[in-house]
């Protein structure tokens, strides 16, 4: 097989396994090595991959499924992608990528290997999907095709949107299926859950935007906890304190105004909770 169609071979399996939908652009005609590539960059259809192959193997709520390439995001979902692959589908870290060979695209040969290894895996082929095979050592010129594909020339241009566009299918198909599950549920058997005997708690559409709000509030919350652990705080006593205000200006601030925004927004859509979520945007717009 010619060096350039390993990354198809891949494309194929992923689209085998439900989780890259047969029109999608790596499976184009004129689709090229980028193409599927900087579909996976973010870890999200790596993730999704792994939990529609042994659904429930890892908490859903571990990956974020709308990163928006922001690098932390993406980063922890590959980091819990290979994580599972070790902790539940057996394999050995030798098979693994690292994380930055994946979002920085330096290394997509490896990324390739590490899934021809999952691809081949027993819990995997109890699947009867066939798996699709990527051999070490690589020959020079896959070195030159896999490397550093941010700067290729073929590289298509990535939006937030675009990203959001692509994984669309997959997250009506599986996200949302689980989403909707009770509403057609609800429609069937005219009953509504035992956790939610009242009709002021039904179950809408409008609890799933709420219970997204708070899951992106915490997120955030996350985000800025971390850059004040990992970097903030670490670097306070190496920076000059000028140059500190500048780089962190308004980080601690931010993060404990959405701490505790998100605190309260916890305890309004708490079971049993009789107040009004406008209330929480009424009593916090001034701090915002």
């Amino acid at each position: 097989m010619a060096t350039n169609d390993l990354w198809k071979d891949c494309a194929g399996w992923l689209t085998k396994c439900g989780v890259l939908r047969p029109d999608h652009k790596a499976n184009w005609p004129d689709a090229c090595l980028s193409d599927l590539a900087y579909t996976l960059r973010d870890g999200v259809l790596l993730c999704n991959l792994l939990n529609t192959i042994e659904k429930g193997c890892f908490d859903l709520k571990d990956v974020n499924q709308k990163p928006q390439m922001a690098q932390f995001l993406c980063l922890r979902n590959i980091k819990t992608f290979l994580q599972v692959c070790q902790d539940v589908f057996g394999l050995k870290e030798s098979d693994l990528f690292e994380p930055s060979m994946l979002f920085d695209l330096t290394d997509f040969y490896r990324v390739l290997y590490t899934l021809s290894k999952l691809s081949n895996c027993p819990k995997v082929l109890k699947k009867n999907i066939p798996g699709f095979s990527i051999h070490k050592p690589r020959t020079s010129s896959q070195e030159d095709i896999y490397r550093n594909l941010n700067a290729s020339e073929d590289a298509p241009p990535r939006t937030p949107l675009g990203d959001q566009v692509e994984y669309a299918h997959y997250d009506t198909h599986v996200h949302n299926e689980e989403i909707y599950q009770d509403l057609c549920s609800i429609d069937k058997k005219s009953t509504l859950p035992s956790q939610l005997p009242t009709a002021s708690h039904s179950l809408e559409k409008r609890d799933y935007v709420i219970n997204e709000l708070v899951e992106t509030e915490k997120n955030y919350v996350d985000v800025l906890a971390t850059l004040q652990r990992c970097f903030m705080r670490p670097l306070g006593s190496i920076l000059k304190d000028e140059d500190n205000r500048i780089i962190f200006m308004g980080i601690k601030e931010l993060c404990e105004i959405h701490a505790g925004f998100h605190s309260q927004l916890r305890k309004v859509v708490a079971p049993g909770s009789s107040a009004r979520l406008s209330e929480v945007f009424l009593n916090w717009r001034e701090k915002f």
